[in-house]
């Protein structure tokens, strides 16, 4: 078995905090942006609600925003960190490739949308903004739950970190085993 240094644990460590946090942030974001919708509809948007309400739905959207950037960012530098350390390894562990190439798809997108939170948290927080019909809020909030380009985008970047998440269970593509095998063999028989 192979020895991995403390650095190499704490990176490790690191990158499964951060993409456990903008993970389980990301869902709960979804869950307080869809709450303001008429279930089944087409984005209708629930009558009952005030515009404060609508407003205060928005504010817990941007306060989460906070913790999913933080946290994504903090698994992406983890996981470019943990790749230089274990590129030799990528020969023999498919899956630990593959993985790595997915998590580096969802960067340019998770970088553009942390991009679009940044200005409505700017426009929320800094400027003061309270009218849930403002254009920011209805370009960064409303749109980015019902616009296609941003559910897509949104969806393929979580896909790929659940199925580098699956990779890293299932380990397909592990020749680490089958190196280890012949080697021992090779040196029974020396």
């Amino acid at each position: 078995m192979k020895y991995y240094s403390k650095f190499f644990k704490i990176l490790l460590t690191f990158f499964v905090l951060g993409f456990i946090l903008w993970f389980g942030g990301t869902v709960i974001r979804s869950t307080i942006g869809y709450d303001l919708f008429i279930p089944g509809s087409n984005f209708t948007l629930k009558p009952n609600y005030t515009n404060e309400m609508r407003m205060y739905n928005v504010y817990l959207y941007v306060i989460t925003a906070l913790y999913t950037g933080i946290g994504y960012g903090i698994a992406a530098i983890s996981a470019i960190f943990l790749s230089v350390l274990s590129r030799k390894d990528f020969k023999f562990r498919g899956w630990l490739f593959m993985s790595f190439i997915l998590f580096c798809i969802t960067i340019p997108i998770q970088s553009y949308l942390i991009y679009l939170d940044f200005q409505l948290a700017n426009a929320v927080y800094i400027n003061g903004l309270r009218d849930f019909f403002a254009p920011i809020v209805q370009e960064n909030f409303v749109a980015r739950l019902s616009d296609a380009k941003y559910t897509t985008i949104g969806s393929v970047s979580l896909l790929a970190a659940i199925t580098c998440v699956l990779y890293s269970i299932w380990r397909p593509l592990d020749k680490s085993n089958e190196t280890q095998t012949i080697e021992a063999t090779q040196n029974n028989t020396n």
